[in-house]
């Protein structure tokens, strides 16, 4: 018996489509004298969301990149770096890029 992985893929898209439209609106709303710790946990785990699934179905490049992201992220959410306007510019510069890697 074979699995038919098309409409997992499918799904896999989908979401991670998704979860850069959150990205991306919330990386706009972001604030960086004040930053939302919310804000920042809801693009944390839509960066997360996309690795985690890129790696399941073998989009390793993808995976890593995201992995970059998810860790610039995670200082945010420490406090080890505070976040600045350049930051924002270059999250929303790889959302753009991750967009164009799942449509490659």
């Amino acid at each position: 018996m074979s699995i038919d992985l098309s409409q997992f893929h499918q799904v896999f898209f989908e979401e991670s489509f998704e979860g850069l439209q959150v990205m991306e609106s919330s990386l706009l709303d972001l604030d960086c004298e004040n930053v939302d710790s919310e804000t920042i946990n809801s693009i944390f785990r839509a960066a997360h969301s996309i690795k985690g699934s890129s790696s399941t179905f073998g989009f390793t490049d993808v995976a890593e990149f995201t992995h970059v992201l998810e860790t610039l992220l995670d200082q945010v959410r420490e406090g080890s770096r505070q976040l600045q306007p350049d930051h924002v510019d270059l999250l929303l510069q790889s959302v753009d890029c991750l967009r164009g890697m799942l449509t490659a």
